[in-house]
């Protein structure tokens, strides 16, 4: 598998495996396409993260039940937000104080206005208003004006 060290030295399941593709040596196998399309550094945090909520200290003192169990549900939250870890230590970090914490869920719903848009595109959630200039102040003054001149 192209990804051992992803694994941690274990292969996953065969049957979660693309069987369709083949190893660059020729041998069938494949490659598992879950985890080829996943950012590296995300999923290590992740299987920390997985691994601490299971109990075992660090990667050496987890069975492969546990780690199967933890790069599953790494592989699951990454396929949903690609960024899952790092928003989740961004979470822990900035709510660790308070005594009524909002839900993680809730948390990741605030954040996905201020993810990178194209350049023609608008964020919903703007906090920053439009600057008006000193001159389109003064034609919407001589507007004004001009309408109320007009209605009398």
């Amino acid at each position: 598998m192209a990804n051992n060290n992803f694994y941690f030295g274990y292969s996953r399941n065969p049957k979660k495996r693309a069987k369709a593709l083949s190893n660059p040596g020729g041998k069938k196998g494949g490659f598992d396409m879950d985890v080829e399309s996943l950012n590296p550094g995300e999923f290590r945090k992740g299987i920390h993260c997985e691994l601490h909520k299971l109990g075992a200290a660090n990667i050496n003192e987890a069975n492969e039940e546990q780690k199967e169990k933890a790069t599953e549900t790494v592989i699951k939250n990454l396929k949903d937000v690609p960024a899952y870890y790092s928003y989740y230590e961004h979470y822990e970090t900035t709510t660790r104080n308070m005594d009524r914490k909002p839900s993680f869920k809730s948390f990741l719903k605030e954040l996905e206005g201020h993810s990178m848009k194209e350049i023609g595109e608008k964020f919903t959630e703007d906090k920053m208003k439009e600057i008006k200039l000193k001159e389109s102040i003064r034609t919407e003054v001589r507007n004004k004006i001009n309408e109320l001149f007009k209605t009398k």
